[in-house]
């Protein structure tokens, strides 16, 4: 198991670094990396999400039995938020970025990095559960997540709103195309197979075009911008200390089954979620912190990935 692992995060690591080697072509450069990012969340995220829902779950019973292990996914995320914030007075982080790094620290990257994790270690039929870690991932960015980049926003107009402001977002590509899913799933729709087929096959690109989109992005960062300092620092120990910690902790006290528990434990050590950046800049709070916290831990994740990976199998972290 461990050296499939090596095997499957080694697999991962060259698909990034095609993206990398790609990404400096004068015929890919931005507008390409632009094109992936568009075309991976609105076009293959949303076929691949239905696909692996409606053939992974299969039956109604399942879905049920996954759909209540929602509570313990929404606990985990929560926890992580309360650690982080309590970390962030006892660190004494600039009270002028102290949600934002809250934010940082508490949601992952899912989509773009964690799903083709999870898939390259289980295989294909683990999309099922991860979606259950996706769909309350999602939810509390977008309500949470966004009032806590709303407090930091400099001006009076970015932080006036509630924590329910980004619920809008929710009608995004990847969230219909999961709902469609489980909706089939539910309520026991048989889907032809020349309708299956095509989905099938778009589904089986989307994780190879999320790594080479990450590759590029990585090519495209422009490392001078960023500052070294305390708070980074405080950020990157939430991330990749504190959090898997306390998730092992947490998912040791919680009745899901082993497997489960290892998978909510991988996308909980995924590097700062991407989207957050771009929010952050929205909303006017400290997007250059925010941009600098996704790019540190989205390079420092290429070498932590593997390391939790094993150390989850070596020292059987949920017997």
């Amino acid at each position: 198991m461990v050296l499939d692992s090596i095997k499957s995060v080694f697999a991962l690591m060259a698909l990034i670094a095609s993206g990398f080697y790609f990404a400096g072509k004068p015929w890919f450069g931005k507008q390409g990396m632009d094109f992936l990012s568009k075309f991976t969340v609105e076009a293959t995220i949303p076929f691949y999400m239905f696909y692996n829902i409606y053939k992974d779950v299969g039956t109604r019973e399942s879905l049920i039995s996954l759909v209540s292990k929602l509570p313990v996914t929404f606990g985990l995320i929560l926890l992580c938020l309360a650690l982080a914030a309590l970390m962030g007075v006892l660190l004494k982080v600039d009270g002028k970025r102290r949600y934002t790094f809250v934010a940082a620290s508490g949601f992952p990257n899912v989509v773009f990095i964690g799903f083709p994790v999870i898939q390259a270690l289980w295989g294909q039929g683990i999309t099922s559960i991860g979606v259950i870690y996706y769909i309350a991932s999602t939810l509390l960015f977008w309500t949470v997540g966004i009032w806590l980049l709303r407090k930091d926003g400099k001006s009076e107009a970015a932080r006036e709103g509630s924590a329910l402001a980004g619920l809008k977002k929710l009608a995004s590509p990847p969230i219909i195309g999961m709902a469609l899913g489980m909706a089939a799933v539910f309520f026991e729709i048989q889907v032809p197979d020349f309708v299956l087929k095509p989905l099938s096959m778009i589904s089986q690109v989307t994780s190879p075009l999320a790594l080479v989109f990450i590759g590029s992005v990585i090519r495209n960062m422009d490392l001078k911008t960023i500052t070294l300092g305390r708070d980074l620092y405080a950020a990157l120990a939430m991330r990749f200390v504190v959090v898997p910690a306390a998730c092992v902790v947490f998912l040791n006290l919680v009745p899901v089954p082993k497997e489960m528990k290892e998978v909510f434990f991988m996308l909980s050590s995924m590097p700062a979620m991407a989207q957050m950046g771009i929010m952050a800049r929205q909303y006017d709070s400290d997007y250059e912190f925010a941009c600098t916290v996704i790019t540190v831990t989205t390079l420092i994740s290429m070498v932590t990935i593997p390391v939790f990976m094993l150390l989850m199998q070596q020292f059987a972290f949920f017997a």
